[in-house]
């Protein structure tokens, strides 16, 4: 009789050691697909990571080409306005800024502008501080558009004079 019961435990055991090892290989092989597909999402993920990084570089350079001719990023422009005793030098741009958008009005064309509205009044849409010297604007009326190149001044008490140095007019478009 000990002999059957150990035949049985015997017969059981082995039984019980088959049914582990292929519920082991097959969760086995379930998590090494799981790994597996995780391993591909991290490649496809360190890819697109490089992609971005690569074109946050782009960006970076091209948002650095385009801020060349600024204001804010021109040190000696900066520094020739060291005697006016300016609290923000940073925030001087939008001061010139505020004050040629101050002459915009809605009765007349803006007098930094050098040609009469057509369709309206000139008035002056964007702004450019390109130096301690210049400012780019563009301009328009609603229908018709341009861009004026200023030269400015400023004096001791902070008042600013401009003088037209160049101007363009663009012509209707009729798309």
């Amino acid at each position: 009789m000990t002999k059957k019961i150990l035949l049985y435990a015997l017969i059981f055991m082995a039984l019980l050691a088959i049914y582990q090892y292929v519920s082991m290989n097959k969760m086995y092989e379930k998590q090494s697909g799981k790994i597996e597909e995780l391993r591909t999402k991290v490649e496809s993920l360190k890819n697109d990571v490089t992609a971005y990084k690569d074109t946050t570089n782009t960006l970076m350079n091209e948002n650095l080409d385009l801020s060349y001719f600024s204001l804010k990023n021109n040190g000696e422009a900066l520094a020739y306005f060291d005697e006016y005793n300016f609290e923000d030098v940073n925030n001087l741009s939008q001061y010139i800024t505020d004050i040629i958008y101050d002459q915009n009005s809605a009765s007349k064309d803006n007098p930094l502008v050098p040609f009469d509205g057509m369709d309206g009044n000139f008035a002056i849409d964007k702004v450019k501080v390109i130096n301690h010297k210049w400012v780019l604007c563009s301009f328009s009326d609603g229908t018709y558009w341009g861009e004026v190149l200023l030269s400015y001044e400023i004096d001791k008490d902070k008042t600013l004079s401009f003088e037209t140095l160049s101007e363009v007019l663009y012509a209707k478009y009729e798309g």
